[in-house]
């Protein structure tokens, strides 16, 4: 079958800025930079302090008004101001020349030069699906040889579901890309946002983190491991099952041993995204004929359920419909993946009776996997236009 069109960006020009392998600390050249500091530690204790600026394990770049940087700026919370009514809303290039201002009152500090892309029609991130995401990741590709890291403003109620698919998406990327947003306005006095855009601007070409994160409060997190937990705290957003790459306080500490490695291939992106995905949670009242009228007749329009278990992927054992209904969908070709409803945890197979029965029907354990990443998985793997058997292997 054939695949969804993938692009691929020209070759990439190392940046200028990287600090290659040289004497120094770790075998890795020292150069002098602001007096920020950021603190490298792995899994065994072992930290290594420095300004922000030099590498010491080949994460961190020069940052100089050469560097380039380029916002994306969707629509969500962080840009609205109370209209007539006294509801929030969107207010047009309010955000975007509050951007231009706050880069000219930084201007003496280690920042990149900022260029914003507002787009025609801000949005609410409930909004926001698979063809908003195609968008933004066509804005990346289209200048990712022109620009050393990318920032995405949107709101924050969808935003772990957009991290999670652009994760997808942008195969072997070598730049970052942050996610971030805030809980208040902008133009409010106690606003989160310009602590959250300021700190993304910095970490998005200062860190050599090759990946799409999420920023929010004091944490770079990697962005199809996070997921929005609170929605009255600064602190919104968790990664229930991966320490955050980045946690700021004093010094920026860096967790090295989960970073990931520059990638050996060409940047391309997966345009096509099969959002053809229904998500259930399982309860004690659950109306069990509605799952098994969904397996029947769920396809072609639904190609994928994901099923929010109890536990470590725990079901009833004594539901026939259920069971029925598990047996119809495989046999339809309708995948169905579990997941846990805990906050943290895995999906464990074969560790008690029924999972094991369900793991010989073909139904896919997501592991620790959240929601929001499983369906961005699914919506990824049938945009590449694979078979159910397929797409439950990968």
């Amino acid at each position: 079958s054939k695949a969804g069109p993938v692009v691929s960006a020209g070759d990439e020009k190392q940046s200028e800025n990287f600090i290659a392998p040289g004497p120094g600390v770790d075998g890795y050249k020292m150069q002098e930079g602001p007096n920020s500091l950021i603190v490298e530690t792995d899994e065994s204790g072992r930290s290594d302090v420095h300004p922000l600026g030099e590498a010491s394990a080949g994460i961190g770049k020069l940052v100089t008004k050469h560097s380039r940087l380029l916002i994306l700026y969707t629509g969500g919370t962080m840009g609205m101001k109370p209209d007539a009514s006294g509801a929030l809303a969107p207010v047009p290039g309010y955000l975007t020349q509050q951007i231009q201002d706050l880069m000219r009152l930084h201007e003496n500090d280690p920042l990149p030069t900022v260029e914003v892309k507002e787009y025609g029609t801000l949005i609410d991130s409930c909004d926001m699906g698979p063809e908003h995401w195609r968008i933004i990741a066509e804005d990346i590709l289209s200048n990712y040889n022109d620009f050393d890291g990318f920032v995405v403003i949107m709101g924050t109620d969808t935003m772990a579901y957009s991290a999670s698919a652009l994760s997808f998406m942008l195969e072997n990327l070598g730049k970052t890309v942050i996610f971030t947003g805030s809980q208040i306005p902008y133009c409010k006095t106690f606003s989160d946002a310009r602590r959250n855009l300021l700190f993304s601007i910095s970490l998005a070409t200062t860190l050599d983190i090759p990946e799409v994160c999420l920023f929010f409060d004091d944490k770079l997190l990697r962005g199809c491991r996070t997921r929005k937990a609170d929605s009255g705290s600064f602190s919104a957003f968790q990664s229930p099952n991966h320490p955050p790459l980045a946690t700021l306080g004093l010094s920026i500490n860096i967790n090295t041993s989960h970073l990931l490695p520059q990638p050996k291939g060409r940047f391309r992106v997966h345009l096509d995204m099969t959002a053809q995905v229904v998500v259930l949670k399982l309860v004690p009242q659950f109306d069990t004929a509605a799952l098994v009228r969904l397996a029947k007749h769920g396809l072609p329009t639904c190609k994928a359920v994901v099923l929010e278990l109890y536990g470590t992927g725990n079901a009833p054992h004594f539901n026939k419909e259920f069971l029925e209904a598990m047996d119809i969908a495989k046999k339809n070709g309708l995948v169905v993946v579990a997941t846990s409803q805990c906050a943290r945890g895995s999906v464990i197979p074969a560790t008690k009776a029924l999972t094991s029965w369900l793991d010989t029907i073909g139904i896919v354990p997501a592991h620790d996997m959240t929601s929001e990443a499983t369906c961005a998985k699914l919506a990824y793997l049938f945009g590449k236009n694979l078979t159910p058997q397929q797409v439950a292997a990968a």
